[in-house]
């Protein structure tokens, strides 16, 4: 095999830190390549690194390890060596999706208006941070701040801190905690050795918190 130099993104992008990634303020444009950079996990239980808000998004993925479907693999003859089996891991339930409204416009990402934009994951304590100053339609400045975990001391745990700050007016906020089935992705190829989606029902949503509180400036 002849030798290939090694093709890195620019620094600009990606600068080098010894413990830390840190793309490009307020890059969208490499969603999927992010989404698989700022993943958590702790070999049992991961999470693709998404906004919480749940959009912009290539693919939502939380996993359990061993939580998997397994079929048959159907062959018009028999061979040596044929698998008899596929299996494929399969998305569970997440809960890591929090909406945002302030006087009820919904923050969303990709017509909000960013004036600052930060995200880290941060390899030597184990967290993905992300800091976002966004200002509203109506001049209201808003500095969102989230942290996310997965647990190495205990494998089953994950948790989200999600700070929000109204800077410079009162404001009402509401923030709203979803649970969501997201189905696996539908292979485009016929072959039988891949995995197939597990049902064909649309992603389902179940609200289970919502404050609303008035917030003076910082």
């Amino acid at each position: 095999m002849l030798p290939r130099e090694p093709v890195l993104p620019p620094e600009d992008i990606y600068p080098i830190h010894d413990w830390a990634a840190d793309p490009e303020s307020g890059n969208l444009k490499a969603i999927a390549q992010n989404e698989t950079l700022f993943a958590t996990a702790n070999g049992y239980l991961g999470m693709r690194g998404a906004f919480e808000e749940g959009s912009p998004a290539s693919q939502h993925g939380t996993f359990i390890n061993g939580f998997y479907e397994a079929w048959p693999i159907p062959y018009g003859e028999s061979a040596f060596g044929f698998a008899t089996h596929g299996q494929t891991i399969v998305n569970v339930p997440e809960g890591k999706i929090i909406r945002l409204y302030i006087d009820e416009e919904p923050f969303d990402l990709e017509s909000a208006f960013v004036q600052r934009y930060e995200r880290v994951l941060d390899m030597q304590n184990g967290t993905f941070d992300r800091e976002v100053l966004w200002a509203t339609p109506a001049g209201r400045r808003i500095l969102v701040q989230s942290r996310r975990l997965v647990s190495f001391h205990e494998k089953h745990v994950a948790a989200i801190s999600y700070r929000v700050t109204v800077m410079n007016a009162r404001a009402s906020l509401v923030l709203s905690s979803e649970v969501v089935d997201h189905p696996s992705p539908q292979p485009q190829d016929d072959d039988p050795r891949l995995g197939r989606q597990v049902g064909k029902s649309c992603c389902r949503r179940r609200q289970i918190v919502r404050t609303s509180v008035c917030c003076s400036p910082s």
